[in-house]
């Protein structure tokens, strides 16, 4: 019985990780991680193995997230590192499911920082590859009502790859997205109205 409800409790940390409200929980009981495991039932036979892991914070941020296969291999990490409630770099290791990615090899990485600006407001994120080469970086940029008013997206070689302008009312609603090309041609735009 005591198994049961300690595995009871597991999944429902595992789901409610998902929840702000969640997290306020996982704080306040101070749960420091999490261990999940499944039992498969296939033709009349059960296995069971452990199939995740999570570690919390002092805050209940999630910082490691760890999936495995059925033989016990990781399937999946992430790591995340937090400063306060601002996320600043996250890495995925996806190195994908032994059964179905076989012949496949799929193997993903790619490693996200953040950076904030001294309001908490995001102004950059980068992507690199395994070996530490940037992907992408998207710049962003606010204006005195800490509207989002821009983000510029480059790829690895800082080539610029879009940028798109945010319009506002007076009333401070976003009224139009617009999306840019190289050479500041025009792909997109999107306007927004409201009913009152």
């Amino acid at each position: 019985m005591k198994r049961l409800c300690l595995a009871l409790l597991c999944s429902f940390l595992l789901i409610a990780t998902s929840y702000a409200q969640s997290k306020k929980l996982i704080k306040e009981l101070k749960v420091k991680n999490c261990t999940e495991t499944t039992t498969l039932y296939e033709n009349g036979k059960e296995s069971t193995f452990k199939s995740g892991y999570k570690v919390f914070d002092k805050d209940g941020n999630t910082i490691e997230n760890t999936e495995y296969n059925t033989d016990g291999s990781v399937k999946r990490k992430e790591t995340t590192k937090y400063s306060g409630k601002n996320k600043t770099e996250e890495i995925v290791d996806d190195r994908g499911d032994k059964e179905s990615d076989a012949s496949s090899g799929g193997k993903k990485y790619k490693k996200t920082t953040w950076k904030y600006d001294k309001d908490g407001d995001e102004i950059e994120q980068v992507d690199y590859d395994e070996k530490g080469n940037v992907l992408k970086k998207t710049t962003y940029a606010y204006n005195k009502n800490k509207d989002k008013l821009y983000e510029v997206v480059y790829d690895g070689k800082g080539t610029l790859i879009k940028k798109i302008a945010y319009g506002y009312d007076a009333k401070g609603l976003k009224i139009s997205k617009t999306t840019y090309g190289p050479g500041d041609v025009v792909l997109k735009v999107v306007k927004y109205t409201y009913g009152y």
